[in-house]
């Protein structure tokens, strides 16, 4: 399996899945979880925050939105993270649940890509050229915004 970047941003395919979906016309298996990472705050960040730092972590919320074909064995799957720094905190500042949790597409929306913060990453995993190949026509869809006619039309 090969990784390859893909030049098209997260925000536009969410937009497209979105609508394929509104359209009833989502053939694509998706899945999308949200969780929270706490981790130490750098040396120079804790430098400028002063003598109290010590007590203050990091928080970073990460979103993971994977899309497959509908038929396994086609060999792709497009992986968007989005990472979305939360910014110090100190630990009375409540926990984030530990585990990560599943969530639909439009709460993968609304918390990762409609705030327009963040970092986000966008990743085809192909399994070889045939596969790569099957992914480059669903993003040239995405990339034209090109849906399918509603069902039942």
């Amino acid at each position: 399996m090969r990784t390859y970047p893909v030049d098209l941003e997260a925000r536009q395919i969410v937009r497209w899945l979105i609508e394929e979906q509104r359209r009833g016309t989502l053939h694509l298996n998706i899945a999308a979880t949200r969780s929270y990472v706490v981790e130490a705050l750098e040396d120079a960040e804790l430098q400028q925050l002063g003598e109290d730092a010590e007590d203050i972590s990091d928080g970073l919320a990460i979103g993971v939105l994977e899309i497959g074909p509908p038929a396994a064995g086609d060999g792709w799957l497009l992986r968007i993270r989005v990472e979305d720094r939360l910014g110090p905190r100190l630990p009375e500042d409540g926990d984030a649940p530990e585990e990560e949790e599943d969530i639909d597409l439009a709460t993968f929306e609304a918390e990762f890509i409609l705030p327009d913060r963040g970092t986000a990453e966008v990743l085809l995993d192909a399994e070889d050229a045939h596969a790569k190949a099957k992914f480059s026509r669903l993003l040239k869809r995405m990339l034209n915004n090109e849906h399918r006619p509603a069902a039942g039309r």
